[in-house]
């Protein structure tokens, strides 16, 4: 159809009717082409100022200089500051002076567990007492000794982790042809025995032999543990894996190479001061516990 005049507005239609209804030739209203135009010029200034456009490598970063990333860092930064004000004896005292304080668990201990909630709890629990494949950390059962700089050590470094430095702790895989099955059986009668648990006495006798000429390098002459290899003592009733026949029988077999996470560049150096304290006063406050009880 042909644009004709609209008896109603007097306006000029566009020629397309649909059922019957014409559409009018209806200018947008300057004011909505106005914006669109401002728009259009905002956008471009706003690319040009602003981080935009994806590249293959990377992507436009603006002539403002402006990042997202740093100013998420300059915050961070600035709370971390912040809390040294809050505590400033981490930032000041070495762990074996923080150790000696007996007023810091009192002020700083629930704000700590914060941090020890956010980074540890997955492993080893809310309360701080382990669970299958990780250690209890609220007795007096310790790896590599539970003094303050030990601690703070393993913090650092990690248990066979990726650090450098780590601490390394693996038990060997003695069912794969390193000694017979049936001293293998006999070993475990042994440790068995030495963990004050029920055990086959004929079988253990053999046993001491066995672990003596394959085990005590690490674990220590009648199991007592080597705080220098980390090797845990088999004479208690901590266990990391279990201490049961068939765990023990699996653990021979197939050896254990438990991982825990050096947490130097992940945490700064006052945030491992604090968790170094949050968990020798775990072992403390179990200690009264249990002489209170």
């Amino acid at each position: 159809m042909k644009p004709e005049l609209d008896e109603t507005s007097g306006q000029e239609t566009t020629g397309h009717e649909w059922d019957g209804l014409k559409e009018l030739n209806t200018p947008v209203p300057l004011v909505f082409r106005i914006s669109l135009w401002l728009t259009v010029i905002v956008s471009v200034i706003i690319w040009v100022l602003y981080p935009s456009w994806p590249g293959i490598s990377g992507y436009v970063k603006g002539i403002a200089g402006y990042s997202s990333r740093d100013r998420v860092a300059v915050a961070v930064d600035a709370r971390q500051d912040l809390r040294l004000m809050q505590m400033p004896e981490f930032a000041e005292l070495d762990v074996a002076a923080l150790a000696e304080d007996t007023t810091l668990e009192a002020k700083y201990g629930e704000a700590i567990g914060v941090l020890y909630r956010d980074n540890c709890a997955a492993c080893h629990g809310r309360d701080l007492k382990g669970q299958t494949n990780f250690p209890n950390l609220t007795d007096d059962h310790w790896l590599w000794s539970g003094t303050p700089e030990e601690i703070e050590y393993t913090l650092q470094v990690g248990i066979n982790h990726l650090d450098d430095d780590t601490r390394w702790a693996e038990m060997p895989a003695f069912g794969d042809g390193m000694i017979e099955s049936s001293d293998l059986k006999a070993v475990v009668e042994y440790v068995l025995q030495i963990s004050g648990s029920k055990h086959n006495t004929e079988l253990a006798k053999t046993g001491v032999t066995v672990f003596e000429d394959n085990c005590s390098s690490c674990h220590e002459e009648g199991g007592i543990g080597g705080m220098e290899s980390g090797a845990p003592s088999l004479v208690d009733d901590a266990w990391i894996y279990g201490g049961s026949r068939e765990v023990l029988t699996q653990t021979l077999k197939y050896g254990r190479r438990g991982v825990m996470p050096g947490w130097s560049g992940r945490l700064t150096e006052e945030e491992i001061k604090k968790l170094t304290m949050y968990v020798l006063w775990a072992g403390q406050d179990e200690e009264k516990d249990d002489a209170s009880n």
